[in-house]
């Protein structure tokens, strides 16, 4: 879920940024790994390839916050778990050390606040669809999402069959959709299924999902 167009990658390339990228360092995660744990240290990290999801645990239940694309950035202080969900590499930096220079670094410091925005704007998200949404709504919601932020395959850009679709490679299992939005792999699994027999779906197998419609999915959300 690409939380913002704005990325930090592009900000720490700039030659006058260079004090600022000095205090970061790559570290790479295979993908399940977990990245960090509920307040450990003080550091704030930047991902550079591959996606992190941000989750609360509470015994067996897990509370998906947000997954983390390119670009996106989190702090490591607060009371939530990173784990990659695809093999992840990012950049690395002591909180401390990167504020020293936010001061003399004015759209560093801009950019971050922007991000961190709209991590919370759409941790709210999350909050206001769990709170208020059923299992199946929010399943619609995550595809058609998912469907509009990612590119079209070349299957889908020529085969003719769609009227406003797409083929969407999550690169997720049915485990891991299930905790993103909340639900139980068996369940989400039965959603999938019910959905393909009406014809909304398409499951091609791997993460990969055929909506012939988006505008059509989103509309099942509005007939519940």
């Amino acid at each position: 879920m690409r939380l913002t167009d704005t990325t930090l990658l592009q900000d720490l390339e700039r030659p006058e940024m260079a004090p600022v990228r000095q205090a970061f360092h790559a570290r790479s995660f295979v993908r399940g790994a977990m990245v960090f744990h509920p307040r450990q240290d003080n550091r704030i990290f930047i991902v550079t390839r591959g996606r992190a999801r941000v989750f609360l645990s509470y015994r067996d239940k897990e509370f998906t916050m947000a997954v983390l694309d390119a670009g996106d950035v989190y702090a490591t202080h607060t009371r939530a778990w990173v784990q990659a969900l695809d093999d992840l590499e990012i950049l690395v930096a002591d909180v401390a050390e990167v504020r020293r220079h936010l001061g003399s670094m004015p759209s560093f410091n801009s950019a971050m606040i922007h991000v961190l925005g709209d991590l919370l704007s759409h941790a709210i998200s999350v909050i206001d669809t769990l709170a208020f949404k059923d299992v199946r709504n929010r399943l619609l919601e995550f595809l058609a999402y998912e469907a509009r932020r990612l590119p079209r395959c070349r299957e889908c850009r020529h085969c003719g069959k769609c009227e406003d679709g797409g083929m969407v490679s999550l690169g997720l299992n049915t485990e891991q959709m299930a905790s993103i939005i909340g639900s139980s792999r068996q369940t989400v699994s039965s959603l999938l299924n019910a959905l393909a027999k009406d014809g909304v779906i398409e499951l091609k197998g791997r993460g990969v999902i055929c909506i012939p419609d988006i505008n059509a999915l989103e509309a099942q959300t509005r007939m519940d």
